[in-house]
């Protein structure tokens, strides 16, 4: 009796096996992921508005700035009365500015041109004081790949108000010395009518910036982000006056070849060292101001 034959599995089949399980189960695996898996993902950053805080004025702050600002616009005010059917005052602004020569005719000057000329030296130092309080508030500058940094007190823009009234005092201050140093100087190495000559030059040198220097001056308050070419428009009238002037004083004065020794000491003693110390006293007051 012969026994039953019984199947045996091939090699080939042997070794297919497990590979094709193995593929149905990464299938299946796979399948059952992305029937599970539906959520969607997003990437990225999400931007919430910040929070809109209204920082006010001080009161004392804007009152004090309303201030200064009536008081600019009553003296310019003030100067336009005075100037209105006058107009030969600014003739004689430029005839005092250049002019050496001394006056014989007492009717060439009045009372009304001496006041005028006071009340645009009072608009100069007001002007400058405002420009003077921008130049050092920017604190910062690069003219030309020049950089000049200042040492600017916080209270400047914590207190911009007193502190444009204290420079605006020491713009006056300057004004004031200057005038009276002047007489000294000329009185001593000339004479009085020689003196009131070069102070009549300085007076119209003067009136004639505070033209100009008033409406920048205000430009740099409403618009603070053109201060630093407006400063430079400032200081490059400041310094063609003061060549003009020099010029008129040498000419008054220099009289033999030992009077460049005493050019240079005025140069040193009455137009550098004032201005240095205009800047740093305006610095130490408002240092000072709590």
């Amino acid at each position: 009796m012969t026994a039953p034959a019984t199947s045996q599995p091939s090699a080939d089949s042997a070794t297919v096996a497990p590979a094709a399980v193995d593929s149905a189960a990464v299938d299946s695996a796979a399948a059952d992921s992305a029937a599970t898996d539906t959520t969607e993902h997003f990437y990225g950053v999400v931007l919430e508005a910040p929070e809109v805080v209204a920082v006010r004025p001080k009161p004392g702050e804007s009152t004090g700035m309303s201030a200064i600002l009536a008081t600019g616009i009553l003296l310019f005010a003030v100067v336009g009365l005075r100037f209105r059917n006058n107009r030969k005052y600014v003739t004689s602004l430029l005839r005092h500015l250049v002019e050496t020569r001394l006056r014989q005719n007492v009717f060439d000057e009045t009372v009304r041109e001496t006041t005028f000329l006071v009340l645009l030296d009072i608009l100069w130092s007001f002007s400058a004081g405002i420009l003077l309080f921008t130049f050092l508030r920017q604190g910062h500058y690069t003219y030309f790949s020049h950089e000049i940094t200042l040492p600017v007190p916080d209270t400047i823009r914590l207190h911009p108000a007193r502190c444009m009234a204290a420079c605006i005092g020491v713009s006056i201050i300057y004004t004031s010395f200057m005038a009276m140093a002047y007489t000294v100087v000329g009185t001593v190495f000339s004479d009085l009518r020689h003196a009131k000559l070069w102070l009549k030059g300085f007076s119209a040198s003067q009136g004639l910036l505070s033209f100009l220097w008033f409406p920048l001056a205000l430009i740099t308050i409403f618009y603070s982000q053109w201060a630093g070419w407006l400063l430079l428009i400032a200081i490059a009238t400041f310094i063609l006056s003061k060549i003009i002037f020099i010029w008129k004083g040498f000419r008054i004065f220099f009289t033999q070849f030992s009077s460049w020794v005493l050019f240079l000491y005025y140069l040193c003693s009455l137009e550098i060292v004032p201005l240095i110390l205009t800047c740093l006293g305006a610095l130490l007051i408002c240092g000072m101001l709590d």
